[in-house]
Protein backbone atom coordinates (compact mmCIF):
# COMPACT_ATOMS: atom_id res chain seq x y z
CA UNK A 1 0.00 0.00 0.00
CA UNK A 2 1.15 3.56 -0.89
CA UNK A 3 1.61 6.18 1.67
CA UNK A 4 -0.88 9.25 1.65
CA UNK A 5 1.57 11.81 1.30
CA UNK A 6 2.00 16.10 0.44
CA UNK A 7 2.95 17.26 -2.75
CA UNK A 8 6.08 18.48 -0.93
CA UNK A 9 7.14 15.50 1.07
CA UNK A 10 6.71 13.20 -2.45
CA UNK A 11 9.03 15.71 -3.74
CA UNK A 12 11.67 14.71 -1.49
CA UNK A 13 11.00 11.59 -0.10
CA UNK A 14 8.85 9.41 -3.06
CA UNK A 15 10.20 7.76 -6.01
CA UNK A 16 11.12 10.28 -8.51
CA UNK A 17 11.65 10.11 -12.37
CA UNK A 18 11.74 12.53 -14.81
CA UNK A 19 8.06 11.67 -15.89
CA UNK A 20 6.72 11.86 -12.28
CA UNK A 21 8.71 14.85 -11.96
CA UNK A 22 6.55 16.28 -14.93
CA UNK A 23 3.49 15.57 -13.20
CA UNK A 24 4.41 17.09 -9.67
CA UNK A 25 5.75 20.29 -11.75
CA UNK A 26 2.29 20.49 -13.68
CA UNK A 27 0.45 20.15 -10.09
CA UNK A 28 2.30 22.18 -8.53
CA UNK A 29 2.28 25.30 -10.75
CA UNK A 30 6.14 24.98 -11.71
CA UNK A 31 5.59 24.00 -15.56
CA UNK A 32 2.60 26.05 -17.26
CA UNK A 33 1.62 26.90 -20.38
CA UNK A 34 1.89 24.45 -23.40
CA UNK A 35 5.45 22.98 -23.60
CA UNK A 36 8.06 20.59 -25.21
CA UNK A 37 9.26 17.87 -23.59
CA UNK A 38 12.87 17.64 -22.48
CA UNK A 39 15.38 15.99 -20.57
CA UNK A 40 13.53 17.81 -17.19
CA UNK A 41 10.44 16.97 -18.47
CA UNK A 42 8.86 13.63 -20.33
CA UNK A 43 6.64 10.57 -20.52
CA UNK A 44 7.75 7.66 -19.15
CA UNK A 45 9.59 5.78 -21.09
CA UNK A 46 8.90 1.76 -19.34
CA UNK A 47 6.68 0.13 -17.02
CA UNK A 48 9.51 1.17 -14.34
CA UNK A 49 8.62 4.83 -15.33
CA UNK A 50 4.75 4.21 -14.98
CA UNK A 51 5.37 2.61 -12.00
CA UNK A 52 6.68 5.59 -10.08
CA UNK A 53 3.95 7.93 -11.96
CA UNK A 54 1.54 5.40 -10.64
CA UNK A 55 3.17 5.69 -7.05
CA UNK A 56 2.74 9.38 -7.37
CA UNK A 57 -1.16 9.20 -8.17
CA UNK A 58 -1.56 6.91 -5.01
CA UNK A 59 0.06 8.74 -3.05
CA UNK A 60 -1.88 12.13 -3.81
CA UNK A 61 -5.03 10.40 -5.54
CA UNK A 62 -6.58 14.27 -5.63
CA UNK A 63 -4.32 14.40 -8.74
CA UNK A 64 -5.93 11.82 -10.34
CA UNK A 65 -8.79 13.76 -12.29
CA UNK A 66 -6.50 16.39 -12.91
CA UNK A 67 -4.56 14.59 -15.22
CA UNK A 68 -5.49 15.96 -18.23
CA UNK A 69 -3.68 19.19 -17.01
CA UNK A 70 -0.50 17.35 -17.51
CA UNK A 71 -1.35 16.89 -21.03
CA UNK A 72 -3.02 20.55 -21.79
CA UNK A 73 0.84 21.78 -20.77
CA UNK A 74 2.22 18.68 -22.22
CA UNK A 75 0.57 17.48 -25.21
CA UNK A 76 3.13 14.65 -25.80
CA UNK A 77 1.36 12.90 -22.75
CA UNK A 78 -2.25 12.86 -24.59
CA UNK A 79 -1.91 9.35 -25.40
CA UNK A 80 -0.45 8.52 -21.62
CA UNK A 81 -3.27 10.48 -19.86
CA UNK A 82 -5.77 8.35 -22.59
CA UNK A 83 -5.02 5.13 -21.67
CA UNK A 84 -4.05 5.57 -17.91
CA UNK A 85 -6.57 3.05 -16.75
CA UNK A 86 -5.42 0.18 -19.13
CA UNK A 87 -1.49 1.40 -18.68
CA UNK A 88 -2.46 0.87 -14.42
CA UNK A 89 -3.87 -2.80 -15.22
CA UNK A 90 -0.67 -3.32 -17.07
CA UNK A 91 1.20 -2.50 -14.25
CA UNK A 92 -0.18 -5.03 -12.25
CA UNK A 93 0.54 -7.85 -14.34
CA UNK A 94 3.90 -6.66 -15.26
CA UNK A 95 4.62 -6.54 -11.05
CA UNK A 96 3.95 -10.00 -11.21
CA UNK A 97 5.80 -10.86 -13.90
CA UNK A 98 8.72 -9.40 -12.09
CA UNK A 99 8.27 -10.83 -8.84
CA UNK A 100 8.48 -14.12 -10.85
CA UNK A 101 11.34 -13.56 -12.64
CA UNK A 102 13.47 -12.01 -9.74
CA UNK A 103 12.25 -15.52 -8.46
CA UNK A 104 14.46 -17.82 -10.89
CA UNK A 105 17.58 -18.84 -10.41
CA UNK A 106 19.97 -16.39 -12.07
CA UNK A 107 21.02 -19.01 -14.81
CA UNK A 108 17.15 -19.32 -15.86
CA UNK A 109 16.65 -15.75 -16.12
CA UNK A 110 18.15 -15.27 -19.15
CA UNK A 111 15.63 -17.05 -20.87
CA UNK A 112 12.46 -15.36 -18.80
CA UNK A 113 10.04 -13.39 -21.82
CA UNK A 114 7.76 -10.95 -20.05
CA UNK A 115 4.40 -11.44 -21.80
CA UNK A 116 2.19 -8.75 -20.38
CA UNK A 117 3.10 -6.72 -23.20
CA UNK A 118 3.25 -3.36 -21.16
CA UNK A 119 6.46 -1.96 -22.50
CA UNK A 120 5.12 -2.96 -26.24
CA UNK A 121 2.59 -0.74 -25.75
CA UNK A 122 4.47 1.96 -24.62
CA UNK A 123 6.52 2.29 -27.15
CA UNK A 124 3.45 2.31 -29.68
CA UNK A 125 1.90 5.38 -27.05
CA UNK A 126 5.59 6.93 -27.18
CA UNK A 127 5.66 7.08 -30.74
CA UNK A 128 2.08 8.69 -30.69
CA UNK A 129 3.25 11.13 -28.00
CA UNK A 130 6.85 11.70 -30.61
CA UNK A 131 4.03 12.99 -33.42
CA UNK A 132 2.33 15.12 -31.01
CA UNK A 133 5.49 16.74 -29.61
CA UNK A 134 6.37 17.97 -33.11
CA UNK A 135 8.80 15.24 -33.96
CA UNK A 136 9.36 13.90 -37.24
CA UNK A 137 9.92 9.37 -37.66
CA UNK A 138 13.02 8.74 -40.37
CA UNK A 139 12.79 5.38 -40.09
CA UNK A 140 10.95 2.92 -36.95
CA UNK A 141 12.45 4.51 -33.67
CA UNK A 142 14.44 7.71 -35.52
CA UNK A 143 12.66 10.75 -35.05
CA UNK A 144 14.22 14.13 -35.54
CA UNK A 145 12.71 17.44 -35.18
CA UNK A 146 12.92 20.95 -37.53
CA UNK A 147 13.69 23.45 -35.54
CA UNK A 148 14.03 26.06 -38.07
CA UNK A 149 10.23 25.72 -39.10
CA UNK A 150 9.29 26.44 -35.19
CA UNK A 151 11.73 29.79 -35.90
CA UNK A 152 10.02 30.39 -39.06
CA UNK A 153 6.56 30.40 -37.54
CA UNK A 154 7.10 32.66 -34.98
Amino acid sequence: MVEHMTPEQWIVNGEVGVSSKTIWAVMMGVATGKQECNWTYDTPKDPDDFKRCHKLIMAIPEWRPRLTEVAAVFPKWIPFIREWDKLQKMLIDWLVEVEAYLGLPYKEQKHFHFTDGMYEFMQQLDHEAMLLDGWIEDAPGCYHKDHNANMEAV
